[in-house]
């Protein structure tokens, strides 16, 4: 007879497999939950299994997931999935995942995998650089950006292999794939490789030569911001100089006429920030705080000096504009100055709003797209007949003024649901954000959306559309009770949107708004953070 001891063990060991299933069962329920937060729980209880049933039970809750937040706790919880089983289960599901719709997927689980950092999961993450077909944009997008979030640096030759095999039909096809590298490259970039960093810059050199920066300046004003950064110089456009700074052997030296810096670039601004690409959207607050009165600096207030009159040319005896001369010996027209804006009538917080945007679309290039979101509990376009980004020609400027010069104030302050909205919208049309459209991944949204987010606020979130108990909000409680009032999480999810599309975004804060956030769409995005009146503390 068995002693009661090895009868005990036994039943024990036979127990594992049965606790393991039992467990991930339970996770699986918990995976298919309608909360995000309560899914995210049952990957994370899913993940200590790490077995194959746990794996693919992990895959097919990732493989549907359009929350931020939870995507990114999922990510972490994949990072638990290290065992042999675990990892071939993973590397046959995730490298199928080649669809635009699968990309989150893809991304969530290689940012698991990068951040294992076993030789195992690195292989299945090279594979997925190099071994994709040249339609499996995706696929190599994703394990690219995965690499760029878990920091790892000791990875770079893969960002550098694929970035030399860059071809300046990549903007028109593989914009995804463009930007992925070159926003990854001072993530992956880091150590004490000179010669990896130095064939790195080459390369983005390269970019900087071939892409054409007249049609959508989006690309060059990347690759020299990753070259700054990389390298502790300036942010120069010019790619002779970056290939002067390798022969000089990446030491910072004093070299005559460097060249441009993308921050000298002639571009439309929005309340002094600046335009990147050619496609922007302007997101407007116009929630009932925007009625209260704004404080502005005693200059702002007195209307702007007229134009000066242009001196007569004594050649031709018309006024003369200037200019160097070009190439061909004639002279360049120098643009004309644009005046500032005229504050004398400014009153109320939604009066700045209205004065800088009818500024902005009045000098706005004819060559540019743009749209409007104007954002309060509820979200839309300006004008509702206009679903599309539009050319600045004067008709459709003069429309979209008279609309502005009507509009508003109206609720609360649906932060989150304006973001998403402008992330909609493409030169085709926009996304029903009532289905299970995503412009995080949607192909057209990704290749014809708005490259430059203007986004404008006097507050902090109080309402999201997730929100359930709005009549209270403003009455018996200050902030609505959606997971997407909260900042971090909105945070979360519009770095999710981000993540392919590299939209740039500028913030505005024209009243004492949440700075924290602000500062963080801005800064996560490569735009700038403007905070035009007063001190912006509601986020300390």
């Amino acid at each position: 007879m068995l002693s009661t001891f090895r009868r005990a063990t036994m039943l024990a060991v036979a127990a594992v497999p049965l606790a393991f299933a039992v467990s991930t069962g339970a996770a699986q329920g918990k995976m298919a939950d309608k909360n995000p937060d309560v899914r995210a729980e049952g990957v994370e209880q899913a993940a200590a299994a790490n077995n194959k049933a746990a794996a693919a039970a992990i895959m097919a809750a990732v493989s549907t997931e359009s929350d931020g937040p939870a995507g990114f706790r999922m990510a972490e919880a994949i990072s638990q999935l290290n065992s042999p089983e675990a990892l071939a289960e993973i590397e046959k599901t995730a490298l199928a995942w080649t669809a635009p719709e699968k990309l989150f997927a893809a991304y969530w689980t290689f940012c698991g995998l990068a951040k294992m950092n076993v030789p195992a999961a690195d292989a299945i993450l090279a594979k997925a650089v190099r071994e994709s077909k040249p339609k499996e944009l995706y696929i190599k997008a994703a394990a690219i950006e995965a690499l760029g979030y878990a920091g790892r640096s000791d990875l770079c030759v893969l960002l550098v292999d694929t970035i030399k095999q860059w071809e300046p039909d990549w903007d028109k096809k593989n914009q995804i794939l463009t930007l992925t590298c070159v926003y990854n490259a001072p993530k992956l970039c880091k150590g004490g490789d000179t010669d990896l960093r130095n064939r790195l810059v080459l390369a983005l050199a390269d970019i900087l030569e071939k892409t054409d920066a007249k049609k959508d300046d989006r690309i060059q004003y990347f690759v020299a911001k990753a070259l700054a950064e990389i390298t502790g110089e300036d942010s120069y456009i010019d790619p002779t100089f970056w290939r002067w700074w390798v022969q000089m052997g990446g030491k910072k030296v004093d070299k005559q006429h460097e060249g441009p810096t993308v921050a000298g670039r002639d571009v439309p601004k929005f309340f002094k920030a600046s335009a990147v690409g050619k496609r922007v959207i302007f997101v407007i607050d116009i929630s009932g705080s925007m009625q209260h009165p704004v404080n502005l600096p005693p200059e702002m207030k007195r209307p702007p000096p007229p134009p000066e009159k242009k001196k007569d040319n004594p050649v031709t005896g018309k006024g003369s504009t200037g200019g160097k001369p070009g190439e061909d010996g004639k002279k360049e027209e120098k643009k004309p100055e644009i005046p500032p804006p005229d504050y004398s009538k400014v009153v109320s917080k939604l009066d700045l709003a209205k004065v800088e945007l009818i500024h902005t679309l009045r000098y706005l290039p004819a060559d540019y797209l743009f749209n409007i979101v104007v954002y309060h509990t509820d979200h839309s376009l300006l004008d509702q007949s206009v679903k599309n980004l539009v050319p600045a020609n004067q008709a459709n400027k003069d429309k979209f003024i008279k609309k502005v010069e009507a509009l508003n104030w109206a609720a609360l302050t649906n932060i989150h649901g304006g973001l998403m909205r402008a992330f909609c919208i493409n030169e085709k049309g926009i996304l029903d954000m009532k289905v299970k459209e995503n412009g995080a991944w949607d192909p057209e949204c990704m290749l014809s959306g708005a490259t430059t987010m203007f986004f404008l606020t006097d507050g902090a979130p109080t309402i999201s559309d997730d929100t359930t108990n709005i009549p209270d909000v403003g009455r018996t409680v200050p902030v609505g009770n959606g997971r997407m009032c909260q900042p971090q999480n909105i945070i979360l999810d519009i770095k999710r949107m981000n993540t392919f599309r590299k939209m740039v975004i500028n913030t505005v804060g024209i009243g004492p708004h949440d700075n924290r956030l602000m500062q963080a769409l801005a800064e996560m995005t490569g735009g700038e953070y403007v905070d035009r009146s007063g001190v912006s503390n509601r986020g300390d």
